[in-house]
Formats: structure tokens, sequence, C-alpha cells
């Protein structure tokens, strides 16, 4: 079982995560088949940040956090972590979600962003203070929405400019400033595919460290024809449960909110 708590001491005998910023993590093959066994990391990586992090299965994790632009020791290779979400257990990839978004904000944070001075980390909580002013830089996590649209036994689906071409998948969108998350829903329909659609209902969430998002995923129903916002949206369209585009792989909340909706019309078994 993962729990992430970052008030632990690590030693040699922990977990050992290597990762670098962009979702890079380092592993002893391609296929990413769990942790690396790492001994004595403080020996492989003396002048890379280590960060506690949590514990898996009742063992210490240390996150050794690279710089962006650093080499794979020999015998190891780097791997994005993107392909590997569906292919993990619940304890791994919760470990390696938080290490690479723990990776990314701590090398954004290395100098306090009041004053300019090189941060120290906090060995209590998952924090950087600065010894001068004595500013401290927590985590950021930023709140997103993705959100099943359907009308019947259609849903809605759309291909933003950033997927690869094909690809189809629910609308989405960060939350602004002073939103709750039902207004940012029934916003980013509006905005995306130029539909209004009815009162939102949460579902459930994943994160999503690419770098730094919170995935919050809800369901509504909405008729018309979607017209995309040619800017984000380059094509949008309901299709059947039965004839769908290219989805999103398994192990995003996209493909569990398409599959969830897909089991409830009978088109796949539990």
């Amino acid at each position: 079982m993962w729990y992430p708590d970052p008030s632990h001491i690590c030693n040699e005998e922990s977990h050992c995560l290597v990762c670098r910023p962009g979702g890079d993590v380092l592993a002893s093959s391609p296929d990413f088949q769990g942790f690396p066994e790492l001994t004595k990391p403080s020996q492989w990586f003396p002048d890379w940040q280590r960060l506690q992090i949590g514990t898996l299965d009742d063992k210490p994790v240390m996150l050794v956090s690279a710089p962006v632009d650093a080499s794979a020791p020999q015998g190891y290779v780097w791997v994005n972590i993107r392909p590997l979400l569906g292919g993990l257990n619940s304890g791994k990839l919760e470990a390696l979600c938080r290490a690479s978004m723990l990776s990314s904000w701590d090398s954004n944070n290395r100098f306090c962003g009041r004053c300019g001075t090189l941060t120290v980390q906090d060995l209590k909580e998952s924090a950087r203070i600065c010894p001068s002013c004595g500013y401290r830089s927590y985590p950021r996590v930023s709140p997103a929405m993705i959100v099943r649209i359907t009308n019947g036994s259609k849903i809605l689906l759309a291909h933003n400019r950033r997927f690869p071409r094909g690809v189809y998948s629910c609308v989405a969108g960060y939350v602004e400033s002073g939103e709750t998350l039902e207004q940012t829903v029934l916003r980013e329909i509006k905005e995306e595919v130029g539909l209004d659609a009815a009162s939102p209902r949460y579902l459930s969430s994943q994160s999503w460290p690419f770098p730094h998002s919170l995935m919050l995923g809800f369901e509504t129903t909405a008729s018309g024809e979607p017209e995309p916002d040619g800017d984000e949206i380059t094509d949008a369209g309901w299709y059947p449960g039965d004839n769908l585009p290219h989805i999103p792989r398994h192990g995003t909340i996209a493909r569990w909110l398409i599959d969830d909706w897909r089991k409830k019309l009978g088109l796949i078994k539990e």
C-alpha cells in the first residue's frame, strides 16, 4: 500500500525513484517493470537532490531529483512515465506520479520567488523554505475538469490539436481563479464545442503528473450539433458506443469515463 508521508527518514534501504523534469523516470529497461534496485543512491548521485516522499508496503520511498539534462548512468535508461500509466499496480503508480510531480516542483523552486535566495528542503513536510525571508513554497497542484457528455446512446468526443492524429477524447480544461468545478465544466463545454449542458455530476479523479494536474471527472448531458472552437478543438461529434474513434489509452481517466459509460450500455462486460 502507498502512503504519501514526507516525514519519515529515508535511508539506503529505501525504495529509490530517480526522476527528472518532463516526466522521465530512471529504469533498468524501457518497459519499467519496477523500481530500479539501487543500493546506496547517495554514492550514485551525490550531487542530486533527494526528497522523502512516502512509504510503499511499509518501506520508505526516496525520490532522487535529477537535473533536466541529466544523462542516465550506464545500464539504465530514461523512460517517460506517460505510457506506463495503464500497466502498474495502484501503489507503484501513485508513488511514481507523486515522484514525477515533486521532481518538477523541486526543479522549479530551487530559488525563492520573493527574494531570490537559494531555498532548502523542509524535512517534515513537502515544502522548500527560504532561509533569508522565510517564504515557504509548496508543491503546485492544478485542478482541471474532464467531462463525459452523453445524449442517449451517443457520447460527444473531440479532437484537441495537441492530440496525436485521429485520437478523440472527452472535453477537458483547467479551473480558473474564482470558479467552482461545476462552473468550469459548463464554461469549457460552451467554449470548446458551443453547447449548453445540464448540471454536471462528479464521478472520480486522477492525479495527472504532466506536470502537476489533478483531473476531476464529471458527467453531464447535452444535445445539438457541436461547434469546435477552431483553436484547441479541431473536430467534435456524437459517436455511438459501439462505433468510437481512436480513444485514449487505458490508465487515463478519459478512458475510464468512456468505458464506464459503455459498461452501462452493456457494450463492455464487467
